[in-house]
This record gives C-alpha cells, structure tokens and sequence, in this order.
C-alpha cells in the first residue's frame, strides 16, 4: 500500500513532462514548503483537469493577475509516489480554494478478496484560484507541445506511420 497525503493550501502546484515528443510521461507536482511530491498521471488526465478548473473559474469573480504565480518546471530528480486514477476537485467559497482529491490506481485483482490494508492511497491539497490559472496555462502548454490529434479518430498522429486505421 502507498502512503496518502492529506495537505491544507500548497505553496505550487505544477504540471510537467519527462521524455520526448510522442513518449512524454505527464506528472504533477505539489509542493508544500520542503516537500515536493510527484505523481504520475495520464496527458488526457492532465487536461481534464485543467478544462475543469477552467471552467470552474469561468464562473468566480475574474482572477486578480497578481495572484496569479509565476509557471515552474518540475522539480527534479521527479519520482513518483504512485500512479493516479481517479480525480475529483470541490470549490470551497467560503475559503475561496479548490480542493483537488486523488486516488492511487487501483491494480488489485478483482478476484482476490477485500483486505482493508490494500486501499488506494489518496492525495487531498487546497489551491487558490490564482493558483489554479497558472495550472491551466501550464497544462494546455505541455498538451499543445505534444503530437497534433489524428483529424478522424482524435488519437495522437504518428507522423512517422503516416497512416490512421480511421483512414479505412
């Protein structure tokens, strides 16, 4: 079983990738005064979220620029504390934060017996809105560097393959 980590407001939260084009890795990071904790998600994970939290935002009061951090990279060396499945983000108004929920994926063999111990490690942190802008503009960065979507099927074009099977 992984570790769960359970934070009030973080100091960043940040968005990366490693590796080339076409075979990119997607983290996010959280950074909580020394601590800087990776987790390893999906590129469609990673703009769900950010079309979220846009959306979300679309309908508060406009982000001050100023609050507005600076975009960091990832800190390195990245490792991840463990792969996430499912995300869930709650705006608090009363505190005027978006608390962001993670869940480990989940690879227990659905065969295998309930054991309480095995449950997915979770991950719960606040951010503030202005934190959660400069998440979806680094976001859309790094989707927007990746390869450009095949124009039929949507997935990811191998230029090198020149070839989609939705050319059929």
């Amino acid at each position: 079983m992984s570790p769960s980590y359970h934070f009030g407001e973080v100091a960043a939260l940040a968005a990366g990738t490693i590796g080339p084009r076409g075979q990119r890795v997607f983290f996010m990071q959280v950074r909580d005064g020394a601590s800087v904790l990776s987790f390893k998600l999906e590129k469609q994970q990673v703009t769900a979220l950010a079309e979220y939290l846009a959306d979300l935002l679309g309908d508060l009061p406009p982000v001050d620029v100023r609050s507005v951090p600076d975009l960091e990279p990832l800190v390195e060396p990245v490792v991840p504390e463990w792969t996430v499945g499912a995300m869930g983000v709650d705006f608090k108004a009363d505190v005027d934060h978006f608390v962001l929920m993670a869940e480990e994926f989940d690879t227990s063999d659905e065969d295998e017996p309930f054991d309480e111990d095995d449950r997915p490690a979770t991950l719960r942190f606040a951010i503030d809105r202005g934190q959660a802008s400069a998440f979806i503009t680094q976001a859309r960065e790094l989707v927007s560097a990746g390869r450009p979507p095949c124009p039929f099927c949507g997935r990811a074009w191998e230029p090198a393959d020149d070839f989609c099977p939705c050319y059929n």
